[in-house]
C-alpha cells in the first residue's frame, strides 16, 4: 500500500528548512482544494491523505508526498504516523541540498563542457555568495534573471539588468544564482525516476506552459511521439536523444530515491538542458502518468473565482 500527499509547498519548505513552517494562505488554499490531485494514478488500495485525518499505517506502507520536507514529516507524525515509516533528519536534509539551486548551476556546467552539441547549447548560471558576486555577474550577463536558493513555478524569481538591479536590494540570506536571461520559445522536461540503487528510469518528455513570470500554467497530455514531433521542428532529436543519455548517466550517481525532473528551455539561442533539477513529483510527471491511462488533452491547474481546479481539457 502507498500513502500519497500532494503538499505543493514543498519547495518553501525546503527553503524554510524547519519542521514548524507554515505556508502562506493561498498555498494552504491550495493544498486544501487539490489534496485528491494523486487519485488520477494511485491504485486500488492506495490512500490519498487530505492533509487533516489520523492516519494509522501498517509498517510496510510506503510514504510517497509530492515533495519531502521537515515540515511534511512533522505534520505526519502530529497525525499518527510512526518514525519508522519516515526518512532521517540526514536524509531531509541531503534532500534539502541537492533541490538547493546549487546543484543545477553545478550540473548545467557539467553538461555544457562534456556534451556541446556543436554550439546548440546554451545557459549560463552563477552562484553568489554576496552582493558584490551578484553585481559582477550581472554585469557579464547583461539581462539576467535572479533566483533564491529554494522556489518553483515563478516564486522567487525576479528579471534584473545592468539598467535594474533593484531586485537585489535585501535579497541576502547567504546564496543566490544569477542566470543569463534567455530568449524563450519553449518550456520542456524530462522525468525520471531514481531507485535509490544506481537505477534511473525514464519517465517521458513534458511539455509545459508559463506565464511571463515563470507561473505554472498547464500541461500538453500525449502520446510520447507526438511531443516529440513537435519538438522535432526546433530541436533535432538527436540532441535530444543525447541529452537524455546524458542525464541518464550522470542521476545515477545520486543517493536519492523517487522522482527528478529536469526543466529545460528551448530559446532562440539554442537548447538550455538545465534550468531547474526538481528532486520531487512535478506536473510533468503527472501529465506523462495520465497519458498512459489513455487521456490526451491539456492539463490545466487554475486559480478561478477564489479556488483551485485541476482538469485534463480534451483536445478539441
Amino acid at each position: 500500500m502507498t500513502l500519497y500527499i500532494f503538499n505543493p509547498e514543498n519547495d518553501m519548505a525546503l527553503a524554510d528548512g524547519k519542521p514548524g513552517y507554515t505556508p502562506p494562505a493561498q498555498i494552504q488554499q491550495m493544498r486544501r482544494e487539490l489534496w485528491w490531485l494523486p487519485e488520477w494514478w494511485a491504485e486500488e488500495g492506495d490512500i490519498v491523505w487530505n492533509g487533516e485525518d489520523p492516519l494509522s499505517l501498517p509498517d510496510d506502507t510506503k510514504i510517497m508526498p509530492w515533495g519531502w520536507s521537515p515540515a511534511l514529516c512533522h505534520q505526519l507524525k502530529q497525525a499518527g504516523v510512526q518514525a519508522s515509516l519516515l526518512p532521517s533528519a540526514e536524509k531531509l536534509e541531503h534532500i534539502r541540498q541537492l533541490s538547493h539551486r546549487q546543484t543545477a548551476v553545478k550540473l548545467l556546467a557539467e553538461l555544457r563542457e562534456q556534451l556541446p552539441l556543436d554550439g546548440h547549447i546554451c545557459g549560463e548560471s552563477t552562484l553568489c555568495h554576496s552582493k558584490e558576486e551578484a553585481e559582477d555577474a550581472v554585469a557579464r550577463y547583461g539581462e539576467a534573471m535572479l533566483k533564491l536558493p529554494w522556489s518553483s513555478s515563478g516564486r522567487g524569481i525576479r528579471k534584473i539588468s545592468t539598467e535594474d538591479a533593484t531586485p537585489l536590494r535585501g535579497r541576502w540570506k547567504g546564496s543566490l544564482v544569477i542566470e543569463r536571461l534567455l530568449h524563450k520559445v519553449s518550456d520542456f522536461a524530462l522525468e525520471f525516476w531514481l531507485d535509490g540503487k544506481g537505477g534511473v528510469e525514464y519517465k517521458g518528455l513534458s511539455l509545459f506552459y508559463t506565464n511571463e513570470r515563470g507561473a505554472y500554467l498547464g500541461n500538453w497530455v500525449a502520446p510520447e511521439g507526438q511531443k516529440l514531433a513537435w519538438l522535432a521542428q526546433y530541436i533535432p532529436l538527436q540532441y535530444l536523444q543525447e541529452i537524455r543519455r546524458w542525464w541518464e548517466e550522470r542521476l545515477k550517481g545520486f543517493d536519492y530515491e523517487g522522482p527528478v525532473g529536469i526543466d529545460m528551455m528551448l530559446a532562440q539561442e539554442g537548447i538550455c538542458p538545465c534550468i531547474e533539477v526538481n528532486w520531487r513529483w512535478t506536473m510533468g510527471l503527472v501529465s506523462c502518468l495520465v497519458a498512459e491511462q489513455g487521456r490526451y488533452g491539456r492539463m490545466v491547474v487554475e486559480y478561478i473565482y477564489g479556488h483551485y481546479s485541476a482538469e485534463v481539457e480534451a483536445f478539441g
